[in-house]
């Protein structure tokens, strides 16, 4: 079996950091799965960024040593990743030694494997002959250590002048992470390798902004598989590492999927591999009942199909519509309705702490099995379609991103059918 060498994730995104004891459950369910990498660089600790320069105290410290001693007993590579950028004064020597300082204190509590972060700096600090000079420093002080550089330019085509002018420059102890085409990727394949790989002189470090939502994206909820990832990209990259949500529990599901890629991308098929996911995780009775809610959450930056099985009933449907029998088409629009509304039940029922993270989005869906109840009903004449068009748009106002395109295009639809008939 063929598998990438670094196989992890990170804890790097905008928002309330992971607390320890989710690190914990995290770090042995991905071990478990066959991950060896676990990458810290919550944004918001701010001895990560805004306090880079800091040591930690003794309280923060010790956790942090707990951490990297659970991670060592599941055989799973502790990253500690410092963030710099926003502060640092290129030619005080000072601040060398306080990221001297820093990394010191974090070797001694047995870390091999670090990361140095230059992402999201605000402009006036871009220069990569800075970035270049602290990054050899850092790495031929502890040439012993293994490194991993996030640069300012972090996504492009892979022959930005930055990007070939750092990873040219970099020690052979650094690799240089790159999230691809963009700074979320829909694709990520063996070309591009190639391509940045020829540029830079480095196999790039994959940091895969999937599931991650923060940002522009806090109203989405990637509860999908991961996918439009090259099988044989394992050959042209020195590992992917994929960054999580805010969300903790959430991130577990299109994590799992993350491990099955990464474990065997060769063999990797996407719904399967959610589907063992979602068993795991609910067990198969209430899989089979949360499916019709997740389904709903596939929009991101991988372009995944919304709501499938929803597709599946409203076209089908139409096809009894258009070959005269309404009564067939009826009933499964009705059997799917009842299927939504059996979701519901789980949804307010369920003490799963998965369920407990998503409000936003369950407030959406109840309004969305309304609607799909509702227009049932004006096909059957027992609503009005202006009650319909209002329900719509309360729909359509929620700011939480649901199933849009394949429900609103079925609503208007049946709008359009009742318009035609009066």
């Amino acid at each position: 079996m063929s598998c990438f060498q670094r196989r992890g994730y990170l804890e790097g995104f905008y928002g309330t950091p992971w607390s320890d004891a989710q690190r914990r459950d995290m770090i042995a369910l991905m071990a478990e799965n066959g991950m060896n990498t676990y990458a810290y660089g919550a944004k918001d600790d701010p001895y990560h960024r805004d306090k880079w320069e800091q040591l930690y105290p003794e309280k923060e410290l010790a956790t942090l040593q707990g951490l990297v001693s659970f991670c060592r007993e599941h055989s799973m590579d502790f990253m500690y990743c410092l963030a710099p950028g926003l502060t640092y004064d290129y030619q005080d020597e000072r601040c060398w030694a306080a990221i001297h300082a820093k990394f010191a204190q974090i070797i001694a509590l047995g870390v091999q494997s670090f990361g140095l972060f230059f992402d999201d700096i605000p402009p006036g600090r871009e220069r990569v002959e800075d970035h270049l000079a602290l990054a050899t420093r850092v790495c031929h002080a502890f040439p012993d250590k293994s490194f991993a550089i996030c640069p300012m330019v972090y996504h492009g085509r892979g022959n930005e002048p930055y990007i070939c002018k750092l990873g040219q420059g970099l020690p052979q102890n650094a690799d240089l992470f790159w999230t691809g085409r963009n700074i979320c990727s829909q694709w990520q394949d063996v070309q591009e390798a190639e391509f940045f790989h020829q540029n830079t002189g480095k196999q790039p470090l994959y940091w895969d902004n999937y599931p991650v939502n923060d940002a522009e994206m806090f109203h989405e909820m990637h509860l999908g598989p991961i996918a439009g990832r090259d099988p044989q990209l394992h050959k042209h990259a020195r590992g992917i590492l994929f960054n999580g949500m805010e969300y903790f529990e959430c991130t577990k599901l299109a994590f799992l999927t993350c491990a099955d890629y990464l474990r065997d991308p060769e063999n990797y098929e996407p719904e399967q591999s959610w589907l063992r996911a979602l068993n795991a995780l609910f067990g198969a009775e209430d899989a089979a009942r949360f499916i019709y809610f997740a389904e709903q959450c596939n929009t991101s930056c991988l372009k995944q199909q919304n709501g499938p099985r929803m597709v599946a009933a409203v076209e089908g449907a139409a096809v009894l519509w258009r070959a005269g029998d309404l009564p067939g088409a009826l009933a499964m629009l009705q059997d799917f309705n009842a299927k939504l509304e059996d979701t519901r039940a789980f949804l307010a029922e369920s003490q799963h702490p998965m369920v407990a993270e998503l409000g936003k989005w369950i407030h959406k869906y109840n309004k969305y099995v309304d609607l799909f109840g509702l227009t049932i009903e004006v096909l059957q004449g027992k609503a009005e379609r202006e009650k319909l068009k209002l329900a719509l748009h309360e729909y359509n106002e929620i700011a939480a991103v649901f199933t849009e395109f394949a429900m609103r295009a079925f609503v208007e639809q049946v709008i359009a059918i009742g318009e035609e008939n009066t």
